[in-house]
């Protein structure tokens, strides 16, 4: 790809298992539903590799459970919540966009999404049907 140095071979959630935090803090695992495609990984099993390739501490996960067990705020294994105090849209970081990017990269849905584009019935649709001939790569 012209835009990328790196894609990194990360499998949607719906092929993996996993844990999220909604919005009361409540913690709630997830399995997979369906076998990952190609070679993909669950995201915190590429971020392990990277971190353990850097030599960084804190890369040691060797299921999604101990990844569960790694969320700093866990209150307790029975309630599990994480605590309020953790729970906002605040961040400290700030991004530095560095280069020159001309434009942006356009995509579709039809390319991006990882059911969709496993989906041969929403491929085969008009919508998906012209983003393939419009030549949009993504």
């Amino acid at each position: 790809m012209a835009f990328c140095d790196v894609i990194l071979p990360v499998a949607p959630f719906t092929e993996t298992s996993g844990t999220f935090v909604n919005a009361e803090g409540r913690v709630q695992s997830f399995h997979a539903v369906v076998q990952p495609l190609g070679e993909t990984r669950p995201a915190w099993k590429v971020l392990r590799v990277l971190g353990s390739m850097m030599g960084l501490p804190g890369f040691d996960f060797e299921t999604s459970q101990d990844v569960l067990h790694g969320i700093p705020g866990l209150v307790s294994q029975e309630t599990v919540h994480v605590s309020q105090e953790l729970l906002n849209n605040r961040t400290a970081s700030s991004v530095q966009m560095t280069g020159n990017a001309a434009e942006p990269v356009v995509a579709s849905i039809y390319q991006l999404d990882g059911i969709v584009r496993r989906s041969p019935a929403l491929q085969a649709t008009a919508d998906a049907k012209a983003v393939e001939h419009q030549g949009v790569t993504a």
